[in-house]
């Protein structure tokens, strides 16, 4: 691998984060510290929403990862499918949440958009995901905004 293109690769880790768990975490908690409480706990209903059907699909629908990962209990099942790509469907969730909250902040929103195109496509880069995953993660993302 070539200096740029693990520059590159790096460069797609970090954004990939931003789709993770931990981080998708502190949404919730930045919007409860700032007295948007409503707001904070739509956000973290709808990942329960998100989490519990996601886990649910992953525990009855096997699908691989493009690179395999092990299988040894419950836990490693979970993470081990791919189909939904959960990074998709927390990142699609937050750009709606973010979206409407910056409702007509165009620099923002674009800067969102970036993100997320970003970490969508870092997934696929990084041999976590194929196409359909991260469709599954998409629709899964939307999915609480008919309950919330």
């Amino acid at each position: 691998m070539t200096k740029e293109n693990k520059a590159i690769s790096n460069l797609l880790n970090h954004i990939s984060a931003l789709g993770s768990k931990e981080i998708t975490l502190l949404i919730p908690i930045f919007f409860f510290l700032i007295d948007e409480k409503i707001l904070a706990y739509k956000i973290f209903l709808g990942l329960i929403i998100i989490y519990s059907i996601g886990i649910i699909i992953r525990l009855t629908y096997n699908k691989e990862r493009p690179k395999h990962k092990p299988r040894n209990n419950i836990l490693q099942k979970i993470d081990a499918n791919s189909f939904p790509s959960m990074h998709s469907s927390r990142s699609t969730f937050l750009l709606i949440i973010l979206i409407q909250y910056f409702e007509y902040q165009i620099k923002i929103i674009a800067f969102f958009y970036i993100i997320y195109i970003t970490i969508l496509y870092a997934r696929i880069h990084k041999k976590r995901h194929d196409f359909i995953d991260l469709v599954g993660g998409i629709f899964l993302g939307i999915l609480p905004f008919f309950f919330i």
